[in-house]
């Protein structure tokens, strides 16, 4: 389900976010995460690679030994701040590797969503997550549930200086009785914060809301990108 997105250059591999394994050869993760002039202007030129072995994928310089999957084609969607990424070799699925459907039941104030902090899995790193309230999550990004983001309350222990890229996944639970009881909502996104340091994550702010890519509502992208059809990515059941 989770891999690892990480910059390859002769400095070696450095870990840049988490990216979800849609398909055998289509991930997603956040925009920011994707961007490569930062990595290549800190690390030298080089390319992306997706990791998927079970401790290197969160490990942030695995040794260059380690198996790599070169990535093809990263497709980056600022207004939702998602990526799409394509790699050249199919993954084989088995084990704790396998795919994610996509959930695409409306998020309410009572569903229950969980992310991955992969920046330190160390310990209990589900975190649970909230749907926030409309009126204050308008305060900081004006029409964000048109723009097809998910807005989330602070959570408990939430590092801004750690994980400010997101690119985690958002897991829900669906209904749907002939399909898979865990599905992909999200990837989480931005922190908005009134402290101008967090905004560019060099400051916590326990306090600070998130705006995070709703996968949902890039399923067409993510399925011309996968050569498959958008039916076949989905869970269309309620998510509790």
């Amino acid at each position: 389900m989770i891999a690892g997105l990480f910059w390859a250059s002769p400095s070696g591999l450095q870990r840049r976010c988490a990216a979800t394994i849609i398909t055998s050869n289509t991930l997603i993760t956040s925009a920011a995460c994707a961007k490569s002039d930062y990595p290549a202007s800190k690390y030298g030129q080089g390319g992306w690679r997706i990791i998927t072995d079970i401790d290197a994928r969160y490990a942030q310089q695995p040794p260059i030994t380690t198996q790599t999957y070169p990535v093809t084609k990263v497709q980056v969607d600022d207004c939702s701040n998602i990526a799409i990424i394509q790699i050249g070799e199919n993954l084989s699925f088995g084990g704790p590797l396998l795919p994610m459907f996509i959930g695409t039941g409306a998020v309410t104030d009572t569903s229950m969503l969980y992310t991955f902090k992969t920046s330190d899995p160390s310990g209990d790193s589900f975190l649970s997550v909230t749907k926030g309230a409309d009126a204050v999550c308008n305060q900081f990004m004006p029409g964000y549930a048109q723009d097809n983001f998910l807005c989330t309350q602070p959570v408990l222990g939430q590092q801004v200086t750690k994980d400010y890229l997101g690119g985690d996944p958002i897991i829900g639970f669906s209904s749907q009785p002939s399909g898979p009881l865990a599905v992909l909502v999200g990837v989480t996104g931005l922190y908005y914060s009134t402290l101008a340091q967090a905004q560019n994550g060099t400051a916590n702010d326990g306090t600070a809301y998130r705006f995070n890519a709703l996968a949902a509502a890039q399923v067409d992208a993510i399925a011309a990108v996968a050569g498959v059809t958008p039916q076949s990515l989905v869970s269309t059941g309620s998510l509790g």
